[in-house]
């Protein structure tokens, strides 16, 4: 049995421009109740003249039903495999490649047409079709209740035309992505690739007119003028040379400022009594323009980036980042870094199985997707995140997941969250007060956890809709935890407790695990989603610190390594330890971004998509983000501290992950240039300490042969591996635990 989806009848083949050739037609989109990927739906076109007077009927009748409903059963002995004509066809959604939409002019000077191209080696024989929407009633109907409801618009803003529909019903079944504005192109089910090359970034839009054209134009010189000016304007806090002289050089606007105000607006703005008080505050007036100048220019890098003034902010990026002819990143490098306009939807994420629900790419492209264009949304998180945090093999059916889910909720229940739910104490007294020790700990960081998230928001039985507060009760074993969300935090932390006694609880878990489960809402998936979380995390929490340290260790090598002026400054301060990082790396960013922004990073993180320690070069954007203005303004230890953790929601994670990825293939190519050195040195040595016991045969003790320091550390070493970091706490004692 077939279900038809979409059925849209006059839709005409034009054979040739003789009208009285034009043959019309029912296009329709069928899926056979069988399947279950939306990507074996099929679209088809079948000739009037083809069918029976039954089936004609009957499709003039479904083609009704459909806009009340979303599918309609075709009859048993309906089948367009076997209605065979000149150009008659059917294709499988998934070997579409594009498909371009002309739509109708609305004077009807011509009709709207849509061209459809299909992948390389499987078919080229789709014809144009065209729709006469001026005699399809489907569309004549729908169009006369638009007009009654004063909107004749499509979704797009486009006058509505027969078209629209087939899009609607497309990309309710697959992935469909404009790449073309001015010519309404759109790609099904694109490859990462594929989404690059046709990208809209790259493409102008055309103006409606040339009158508009100018005014946008001029707009566009004034908007990206302030900016230019205001960034500028945040430039001269840091030097003390002339700034206005050299600005007008450069910008005409600039010669209606005041010649004579040499930093004016800086000395103004030292008199602030806001100023003042902040700096009465400890917050220095230097840390307070600091902080303004990096605003402003984060602002400008905003406006350009919204107005997709690429090539502007690649600018920005080349000059910042220090990219040179010496280590060169390729046009497709920047444009890939910069470019995180298609994030993995609901409709793409389908496409990527087969009926089985077996992945038909490559995990690599997968996580191309994560990583360049993060997540759609949280409900395709809660499943894709399994994914990442390897609890669903990437390589397993539906099924396979659907009995390893229950495997695991059993699991989870049975040999943990049981364990200690029906304990009896303990006979050994101090092992019993480690215990309780824990379950307190445990429970009062739930209860402050995320009170700002609304899951999270109130301790009451009816969490997401009573909006009043009640009071925290104190127990011995905590306090009283009522939200069931709260609830299911401490059962899961509790529970790992029991999974790895070793490490127990230490206070930072319940940031990892809040996001996990705010995003699965599912108390068994996302303890297994932390446990597997955990095994990268744990060195972050070890008793000796040593993991976390070993970090800090590779920071200060990759910073010195990356941004050596920068490095020399933080030691002049007594930072260069980097102590003001710790913090962030610990928790891997949480709070110092919003919630729903950690998420994106985190997926990314997890993709290992360049290392397994991307949080490194994260964190290393940053300090090279906020390099200039901290080595113009700050020189004292507690003011770098401080400027460092009032970065709280100050961000903008998409530019820091920009600056990551430019960062870290500039850092790749930098080590392939240095071992390329290393290994010319090493082979002159090589052949110079050959040369020396050839000759001094007479020498009593051979002299050793030369050796050359290596110049690439073990710790930037690692850096390039993707294999995941795991440093296990060790067996726990009495001892260790006082």
């Amino acid at each position: 049995m077939s279900q038809i989806l979409f059925c849209k009848s006059k839709v005409y083949v034009h054979p040739t421009a003789n009208k009285n050739n034009h043959i019309a037609g029912f296009l329709l989109i069928t899926k056979d109740s069988q399947h279950t990927q939306p990507q074996d739906a099929k679209l088809s076109w079948v000739a009037e003249r083809d069918l029976e007077s039954r089936f004609l009927n009957m499709l003039l009748k479904v083609e009704l039903e459909l806009l009340k409903t979303h599918s309609v059963r075709s009859p048993h002995d309906f089948t367009i495999d076997s209605i065979y004509s000149s150009w008659s066809f059917t294709t499988a959604l998934s070997a579409i490649f594009s498909i371009q939409f002309k739509p109708a002019h609305p004077s009807g000077y011509w009709v709207g047409s849509c061209i459809i191209n299909c992948k390389t080696g499987i078919r080229d024989d789709v014809p144009v079709l065209f729709f006469h929407d001026e005699v399809c009633p489907s569309t004549i109907t729908k169009r006369k209740k638009m007009n009654k409801d004063f909107d004749p618009f499509s979704t797009e803003g486009d006058i509505y035309w027969g078209g629209d529909d087939l899009k609607v019903s497309l990309e309710s079944l697959v992935d469909l992505q404009k790449v073309d504005s001015s010519q309404c192109i759109y790609l099904v089910n694109a490859s990462v690739d594929d989404l690059r090359t046709f990208s809209l970034n790259s493409i102008k839009r055309p103006p409606s007119s040339s009158s508009s054209k100018d005014d946008a134009n001029i707009w566009e010189t004034i908007e990206s003028t302030r900016w230019s000016i205001m960034s500028k304007f945040a430039d001269a806090t840091t030097t003390a040379s002339n700034f206005f002289g050299k600005l007008a050089k450069k910008h005409p606007i600039v010669k209606m400022i005041d010649k004579h105000s040499d930093n004016v607006y800086v000395k103004q703005l030292m008199r602030n009594p806001r100023v003042i008080e902040v700096q009465d505050e400890f917050d220095s007036a230097k840390i307070y323009l600091a902080k303004w100048a990096m605003g402003v220019k984060q602002e400008a890098e905003r406006y350009h980036k919204l107005h997709h003034l690429d090539e502007t902010y690649k600018r920005i990026l080349k000059s910042e980042l220090g990219i040179s002819n010496d280590v060169e990143l390729s046009v497709e490098e920047i444009n890939t870094a910069v470019q995180r306009s298609f994030p993995l939807t609901k409709k793409k994420w389908a496409s990527l199985f087969d009926s089985q629900g077996r992945l038909s790419v490559t995990v690599h492209e997968v996580k191309d997707f994560i990583f360049h264009g993060g997540v759609e949304d949280d409900e395709l998180r809660s499943e894709v995140w399994l994914f990442l945090l390897n609890v669903y093999p990437w390589d397993s059916s539906l099924q396979e997941r659907k009995e390893l889910r229950q495997a695991l909720e059993e699991d989870y229940n049975a040999n943990y969250k049981s364990k200690w739910l029906f304990r009896e104490p303990l006979n050994d007294p101090e092992e019993e007060t480690y215990w309780k020790d824990q379950v307190f700990r445990i429970s009062k960081d739930v209860i402050r956890n995320d009170r700002d998230i609304p899951l999270y928001k109130y301790n009451t039985d009816n969490a997401e809709e009573n909006g009043t507060e009640t009071e925290e009760v104190e127990s011995e074993e905590g306090w009283e935890i009522r939200n069931p969300h709260l609830l299911a935090l401490k059962n899961i932390l509790v529970s790992y407790n029991i999974y790895n006694p070793n490490l127990g609880y230490v206070q930072g878990m319940t940031d990892l695990l809040s996001l996990i489960y705010f995003v699965l809402k599912d108390e068994a998936l996302a303890f297994w989603c932390f446990v597997n979380f955990m095994n990268r995390m744990e060195r972050n929490f070890l008793r000796d610190q040593s993991g976390i340290r070993d970090q800090m260790i590779a920071l200060v090598d990759l910073c010195q390594f990356m941004l050596p002026k920068f490095t020399e400054h933080l030691k002049k301060c007594e930072s260069s330890d980097l102590f003001f990082c710790f913090r962030m790396l610990i928790v891997w960013f949480k709070r110092e971004f919003e919630f729903n922004d950690v998420c994106r990073i985190w997926e990314i993180f997890w993709t290992d998509y360049y290392s397994s320690q991307f949080q490194l070069f994260f964190m290393l954007a940053i300090l090279q983000k906020h390099s200039d203005v901290v080595m113009s303004q700050l020189t004292e230890f507690d003011d770098v501290l401080k400027y460092f953790n009032d970065l709280r929601n100050s961000m903008d994670w998409s530019d820091i992950m920009t600056r990551s990825e430019l960062l870290f293939i500039k850092f790749q190519k930098m080590i392939e240039v240095l071992e390329r050195e290393e290994s010319l040195i090493g082979h002159e040595t090589s052949t110079s300490g050959s040369n020396i016991h050839e000759t001094e045969t007479t020498s009593e003790v051979d002299d050793p042969p030369l050796h050359h320091p290596s110049l690439i550390s073990e710790n930037l070493k690692n850096l390039l591996s993707k294999e995941v970091v795991v440093q296990k706490e060790g067996l726990r004692t009495k001892d260790s635990i006082k």
